[in-house]
């Protein structure tokens, strides 16, 4: 086995100052890292942890295809009698019982589709498809919403795309016994852009489709933005990532319940033990038309009372640069 080799990256004092762009991701996620010019900062990700250059993209509207627009009033049973908007933003369909919503905005890119059944002891699912089967049809559902599975983030070994499957189980009471009810398996991905991973809330880079009684589809949560290239940068060396780090430039995420949380002031030591590029483009209360990348570091705190882990967020790229 390699020995893990650290590496104590100083930044010397003849690092000019550089003005980091801020960045959507930084000002809206997380807890702000005050400026430590002292924190010792030692690293451990290799030399070639990122791409060398990485797009800013400009996310746009997406006029979803007569033929995605009819696959999708098939796929809920709707038609043209059911709908009841449309303009060049989009459309809605309602089916006459309103128990099936179909809505389709252009300028999200969002496609959104719930039916509404409500269930009981009396009325329990049947035939809900397992794991196996739910993530076949996702598979040849994703080609219908014109979306290649080239599009969707990798497993961890690069082979083929990740589809995360859940399910969601009610237990009721019945004649005095227990009854569980799996009302659906759903199958979610996210989207991959240049094989990194989209963060996404809404704002053009994930999806999930559930399955409920008789194996029908019951939900499909889909934003998916077209995007066009903007400028592409070249990434910060580990070195001007523990600067941005120091200079206050970069966000902490959320920490679990049990633990007793970072002073930064007072935090004796940072370790990042890991490192890896996304995408991120705000959430659905704030969403930005800008696709900007982001560095993840997964890191070890030394806060002088133990180590806590916690996922750092830093910038990946100086914008300001020409």
């Amino acid at each position: 086995m390699k020995a893990l080799r650290v590496l104590i990256l100083v930044v010397a004092s003849i690092i000019v100052e550089t003005g980091f762009a801020e960045n959507v991701r930084f000002k809206q996620f997380g807890t702000h890292i005050p400026a430590r010019p002292d924190l010792d900062v030692r690293w451990n990700p290799p030399a070639d942890a990122l791409p060398s250059q990485i797009w800013v993209y400009h996310l746009l509207p997406t006029k979803f295809s007569p033929k995605v627009v009819a696959n999708l009033m098939s796929l809920s049973s709707l038609t043209e009698k059911d709908r009841t908007e449309s303009s060049t933003n989009g459309m809605l369909f309602k089916s006459p019982d309103q128990s099936r919503t179909l809505r389709i905005s252009f300028p999200s890119g969002s496609i959104q589709y719930e039916v509404s059944t409500p269930y009981n002891p009396t009325n329990l699912t049947k035939d809900v498809p397992n794991k196996k089967e739910a993530l076949e049809r996702v598979r040849k559902l994703l080609p219908k919403f014109g979306i290649g599975l080239s599009e969707i983030e990798k497993n961890d070994d690069g082979t083929d795309a990740r589809l995360n499957c859940g399910d969601s189980e009610s237990i009721f009471s019945l004649n005095g016994c227990a009854v569980t009810n799996v009302e659906w398996r759903g199958v979610g991905f996210r989207r991959a852009v240049d094989g990194i991973t989209f963060i996404s809330v809404g704002t053009g880079g994930e999806g999930h489709v559930r399955f409920g009684n008789h194996g029908k589809i019951t939900k499909i949560d889909l934003s998916w933005r077209n995007m066009e290239r903007v400028k592409s940068y070249p990434t910060l060396s580990p070195a001007e990532m523990i600067y941005a780090l120091r200079q206050g430039k970069a966000v902490q995420g959320y920490l679990s319940m049990n633990s007793r949380g970072i002073d930064w002031r007072t935090a004796k030591a940072m370790t990042v033990n890991h490192l890896w590029a996304r995408y991120y483009a705000g959430d659905s209360e704030h969403p930005s038309d800008m696709l900007e990348p982001f560095a993840v570091l997964d890191s070890d705190v030394d806060t002088g009372n133990g180590i806590v882990n916690v996922e750092i967020d830093c910038p990946i790229i100086d914008e300001t640069a020409p």
